[in-house]
């Protein structure tokens, strides 16, 4: 039985990856994979277990990948594939897709065991490619720019009409014509009409005097220049919007130069549609990391229970052949334990993936909140070491309009929490209590607290401060504990002593009947 429920915890892990996941063994011959890496790849009809992985990859790269995956196999270490450089996997009909491949090893039965999460790139490959080609698109159009530039240029110098006619059609931008003093002498463009200025009224101002302040100097250094006779551009923030700069000397035959011909070119939805651009970029960089740690934390978290369980089955049939009954109860509760880690960590992952993608929704109803907490600490009271022991007090005005199972998993959480971070014979402390508005939970603990240092981390995902690093956990706990107390309208608190104890409270508002 305990075999059964082992191969559903690691049914459970598969499901949960978005990713293609496989498992080799030594000698790259697939053992596991899940339903994504099996769409991946366009086995849907012979399935993937029992394949080569080198088969994966365009037949020109096999050899390599073989040695490479035989250097491995002498060497495991976790590494990540496709960084810096494009990595090329091939479907079964011979197509072939950009991926990034983490990796990371295991032992099973002594046997070597690699775990690769691959993901298809090539949406992200497109999006890199969008951004050559606006990249292209912007230097074409200031070559195309600055030829305009020229014309122009040469166009205002013969008439005093076709100033106008070019900048009056000039679109987000405005064509501008400055004296050596930098004092306007002529202004147009439909930029202006966009800012609601009045171009005939700037007809003799100073040009640097209504610039922001933050500009005016390196403004008038670059038209300084420009009255040296070097065409210049650069780039200015005014009225909430980005403007690219170009400005040239216009020449007199008998004076050189004495005015500044200045083309300002409104680039600010340009700018946002690259920031957008560069903003997911940088999130899916960010995901991939996300799914590369957690490999890693699935990796070292569900190994340490899973060869408990494997162990205490082997001592079981052995201690149940000898009737060494007392022995055979031990190792039953071994199990036990270590399948309720384990289902305490798919559960926190899977929590969390749920409330990335807004799964979860609040959903309030009336509640004895005293009767609920006595049911969690009886759930509790089954995990807590030799002579730990909880101690409860109720208030008399609890009753709540909250929902159940949110709070559940809060107080959930806070107390093993309580329990893993304490030593035996100590004393967990947990209060419910209320206003005519609000009610108070708190929960006290004499574990091993926060280093001040980290506390600012608590809530954060996957964070594990360097006093735990020795107990098992996966960071996740508290980061969803703050979400689902948010849910609920409620703050979260906290104060910590390394060495002595940890005390979390929670206001949630008494009658929530809406989520926030």
């Amino acid at each position: 039985m305990a075999r059964i429920e082992d191969n559903h915890l690691y049914e459970l892990v598969y499901e949960i990856v978005a990713q293609g996941m496989i498992v080799t063994n030594a000698h790259g011959i697939i053992t596991k994979c899940n339903e994504s890496a099996v769409h991946m790849f366009g086995y849907e009809e012979t399935g993937l277990v029992g394949v080569n992985v080198d088969e994966l990859l365009p037949e020109a790269l096999r050899n390599l990948h073989k040695k490479h995956r035989d250097d491995f196999a002498e060497k495991p270490e976790k590494r990540r594939m496709g960084n810096g450089f494009e990595l090329i996997a091939q479907r079964l009909d011979g197509t072939r897709f950009p991926v990034e491949v983490s990796l990371n090893h295991t032992k099973i039965d002594g046997e070597l065991r690699v775990v690769a999460l691959i993901s298809d790139i090539s949406k992200r490959k497109e999006a890199e490619q969008k951004i050559l080609t606006v990249n292209k698109e912007l230097e074409e159009g200031v070559r195309q720019r600055t030829q305009e530039l020229n014309e122009a240029v040469k166009a205002l110098q013969e008439s005093q009409h076709l100033y106008t006619l070019i900048a009056q059609n000039f679109p987000d931008g405005t064509i501008n014509v400055l004296d050596k003093n930098f004092n306007y002498i002529f202004a147009e463009g439909k930029e202006f009409v966009r800012s609601g200025i009045n171009r005939n009224k700037v007809i003799g101002l100073n040009y640097i005097s209504l610039l922001p302040a933050d500009y005016r100097d390196q403004v008038e250094t670059e038209l300084t220049r420009v009255l040296e006779g070097l065409p210049r551009s650069f780039e200015i923030v005014a009225r909430g919007n980005t403007y690219i700069m170009s400005a040239v000397p216009l020449y007199d035959e008998e004076a050189g130069v004495n005015r500044i011909l200045l083309v300002e070119k409104n680039i600010t939805e340009q700018k946002r549609a690259e920031q957008d651009m560069m903003n997911a970029l940088k999130k899916e960089r960010e995901l991939n990391e996300m799914k590369s740690r957690f490999v890693s934390m699935a990796s070292h978290e569900f190994r340490t229970p899973l060869a408990t369980v494997l162990s205490s089955v082997n001592l079981l049939q052995r201690h149940s052949e000898s009737g060494n009954q007392e022995a055979v109860v031990k190792h039953v509760g071994r199990i036990k334990n270590s399948i309720r880690n384990l289902t305490s960590i798919l559960n926190d992952f899977l929590s969390l993936e749920k409330l990335e993608q807004g799964k979860i929704q609040y959903r309030p109803e009336e509640i004895r909140l005293c009767e609920l907490v006595k049911s969690v600490v009886e759930d509790i009271e089954a995990m807590c070491k030799p002579g730990q022991t909880i101690e409860l007090l109720c208030g008399t005005h609890t009753e709540a309009t909250l929902d159940p199972q949110l709070v559940r998993n809060v107080l959930f959480n806070l107390l093993s929490n309580a329990v893993k971070y304490s030593g035996e014979g100590t004393v967990i402390k947990l209060s419910v209590d209320g206003t005519d508005d609000e009610l108070l939970i708190k929960v006290t603990d004499q574990g091993i607290g926060i280093p001040v240092e980290e506390q600012k981390h608590l809530f954060e995902r996957f964070f594990r401060a360097k006093n735990a690093t020795n107990i098992q956990g996966t960071g996740l706990g508290l980061n969803i504990v703050a979400k689902h107390v948010e849910l609920m309208g409620g703050d979260i608190s906290y104060t910590s002593k390394l060495n002595e104890g940890t005390t979390f409270a929670i206001t949630l508002p008494r009658n929530n009947s809406l989520s926030e």
